[in-house]
């Protein structure tokens, strides 16, 4: 198996896709109905569902080729989730933050607040274009002061920095794979571009990198 940087899975078709984080919680209850919940994960895994009704002929072509390349569930590519693709800065609930690794390596996290609770979520797949980090608020330059792994979302700096002191902002994607390994269509009309497809459930899951 492998993971390809490039290319990303259709922006087109990633629009219309539905899903999102979720959690594996193993809940035993009580017969008085009392509960002891445990998480048995740190982070969430996002999974979305590419189910689409009638698709020109381009789209499911593109799709096809995606999927035929990608050998079904076997590599692994980047995702653009519609729904959470970026950080901003000055925004009070998502912010771009960093883990210290060494004195001169960070690894990029976005954290979601809500009250006094907060989530890191390690960002692996950054983009390297909008790409912009800080530190104590004031804008650094590459390379002179920094440079971005995109393939990791390791930021290493030139000269040692504090780790909290820096912050980021920019677009990212999701690495994933497909669910599944058979790609099921059906042919409903033809018009002049060509055969009107329409596709079944298409799974596809969050991996970690």
């Amino acid at each position: 198996m492998a993971f390809y940087e490039s290319p990303r899975f259709p922006d087109r078709i990633s629009y219309g896709v539905t899903g999102g984080p979720g959690w594996r919680t193993q809940v035993a209850e009580s017969l008085a109905s009392f509960e002891q919940r445990n998480g048995a994960w740190v982070y969430p895994r996002h999974r979305w569902d590419v189910s689409q009704g009638l698709n020109a002929p381009a789209a499911f072509e593109a799709l096809r080729a995606f999927f035929m390349t990608m050998r079904g569930r076997l590599h692994g590519w980047r995702f653009k989730d519609w729904a959470d693709y970026m950080v901003e800065f000055g925004d009070a609930v998502e912010s771009g933050v960093v883990q210290g690794l060494t004195t001169t390596t960070v690894q990029l996290v976005k954290r979601y607040t809500s009250g006094s609770q907060t989530l890191d979520r390690q960002i692996r797949k950054p983009i390297a274009s909008g790409f912009t980090l800080k530190d104590s608020g004031v804008a650094l330059a590459t390379p002179a002061d920094y440079t971005l792994d995109t393939t990791t979302g390791v930021v290493t700096t030139t000269v040692p920095r504090t780790a909290a002191n820096l912050t980021w902002g920019g677009e990212f994607d999701v690495p994933c794979r497909f669910d599944t390994d058979d790609l099921r269509s059906v042919i409903v009309a033809r018009n002049g571009q060509g055969l009107v497809t329409e596709w079944s459930s298409i799974p596809i899951v969050e991996i970690r990198v």
